[in-house]
C-alpha cells in the first residue's frame, strides 16, 4: 500500500507544476515564520501573542501587516477592540483597530484565547500612563 503511495509521490514530484507549488508554498511560509521570529525577538514578548507593550512602543507581531509593526505609544490616540463572532466555523476572532495621533489606522485580526483574552483585558492597564482611549465592545 505505501508503495503505491511513494510511487505516486515520486510521479507527482517529477512534474514541474506540483515542485513550483512545494517550493512557492515553503517560501511563503519560512517568511511569515521569519517576519514574526524578528519582531518577537524586538519585543521580547512571545512567539504566540499577537502584540506585546514593552518600553513604550507596541509591538504587532502578526507577519500579514505590511506597515510598519512598531507603534510608540505616544502616537496611539485610539485602540479599539472588537469581538468577531463567527458563523462558518472559522472560529471566534478579535479586531484591534489602532488609530494613530496622525489620523493613520491599522487593523489586524488574531484569535480567541485564554491568553489573548488576558491581553486584551490587561491592555487599558499597560496604556493608562499614556492616555489612550481604549473601546472595546465587551
Amino acid at each position: 500500500m505505501f508503495e503505491y503511495f511513494w510511487i505516486g509521490m515520486k510521479t507527482m514530484w517529477e512534474g514541474p507544476v506540483f515542485s513550483f507549488a512545494f517550493y512557492l508554498l515553503t517560501s511563503i511560509l519560512l517568511l511569515i515564520f521569519w517576519r514574526r521570529f524578528i519582531i518577537v525577538r524586538r519585543s521580547g514578548g512571545n512567539f504566540f501573542a499577537p502584540f506585546h507593550i514593552a518600553n513604550g512602543r507596541l509591538y504587532i507581531h502578526n507577519a500579514f501587516a505590511f506597515v510598519k509593526r512598531i507603534i510608540p505609544l505616544n502616537n496611539i490616540k485610539r485602540i479599539e477592540v472588537k469581538y468577531i463572532r463567527s458563523v462558518k466555523l472559522n472560529g471566534v476572532k478579535y479586531l484591534l483597530c489602532i488609530e494613530q495621533k496622525d489620523r493613520k489606522t491599522l487593523s489586524f485580526f488574531f484569535g480567541k484565547s485564554k491568553q489573548n483574552d488576558m491581553l486584551v483585558k490587561n491592555l487599558k492597564n499597560e496604556t493608562k500612563n499614556y492616555h489612550i482611549r481604549i473601546v472595546s465592545d465587551r
